[in-house]
């Protein structure tokens, strides 16, 4: 199934944004692709052995946000393709602006 331009989750608990995440680890650039039933996908580099696609995420989403690396966490999905990233120090209208030429 493609990436389709839809809505992607973005929930918040005590102050801090909760994003849905489809990763395809192995593929041949780092980009964000769309959405993919409510989740933003994200192609990367890094091969998905020994933690290497949970980090290389965790620092093409800070480099993409523009936040340091440290106000990111992930808190579910460390051996899925689905995943939920934590992000704190950006607020939610600031999270969709940055999102907002790759979903709907």
């Amino acid at each position: 199934m493609r990436a389709n331009k839809d809505e992607v989750k973005i929930r918040e608990k005590a102050g801090v944004l909760l994003l849905s995440v489809r990763v395809q680890p192995g593929a041949t650039g780092d980009q964000i692709v769309g959405s993919y039933n409510g989740a933003l996908k994200i192609r990367l580099t890094a091969p998905a052995q020994r933690n290497r696609a949970n980090r290389h995420l965790l620092e093409f989403l800070a480099s993409t946000l523009n936040v340091p690396a440290k106000n990111l966490s992930l808190s579910r999905g460390w051996s899925s393709r689905n995943k939920t990233v934590e992000i704190r120090g950006l607020s939610r209208e600031e999270l969709t602006h940055v999102l907002a030429p790759y979903v709907v």
